[in-house]
């Protein structure tokens, strides 16, 4: 019996690792999404992570997706968007932005996306960063000379 190659013995390990998590296996990933036309979110629910967990892999192995066009026409009401997130739309006291995606069926990225343009959320600001560094020192002891 020969002995196998270092190309041979890291192929059989990728096929093991794609094996244990299916969702590293391009094949299964287009099948799910293409085939079966599940969304991003349906099939992280499936497996217990999220849809962002569930874009990575589908980025690693070029599975494309089926555009940007907005799976829930809730995604462009500011009003239902801040009653989500901020009040009792969903979940009372107010829903995450996974929770959001996984009712409208698209990624937490899209919703975080959405609750900005919406005006719902600010973006970070570098001076936002600023102020924090600031901060950090406003409490320090002045040194003594």
């Amino acid at each position: 019996m020969s002995a196998m190659s270092e190309d041979e013995q890291a192929e059989e390990t990728e096929e093991e690792e794609q094996n244990e998590n299916p969702l590293d296996n391009a094949e299964y990933l287009r099948e799910q999404y293409h085939g079966e036309s599940k969304t991003q979110a349906e099939i992280a629910e499936d497996h217990g992570v999220t849809s962002s967990t569930v874009s990575h892999y589908m980025s690693k192995h070029g599975v494309e997706t089926r555009g940007t066009q907005v799976i829930d026409e809730r995604l462009e009401d500011a009003e239902w968007l801040e009653a989500a997130y901020h009040g009792d739309g969903l979940v009372e006291g107010g829903a995450t932005m996974q929770e959001i995606a996984d009712e409208v069926g698209c990624s937490d990225g899209t919703v975080m996306r959405r609750l900005r343009q919406h005006g719902v959320i600010e973006p970070p600001s570098e001076e936002g960063e600023e102020d924090e560094e600031d901060d950090e020192g406003a409490f320090e002891e002045p040194d003594e000379q």
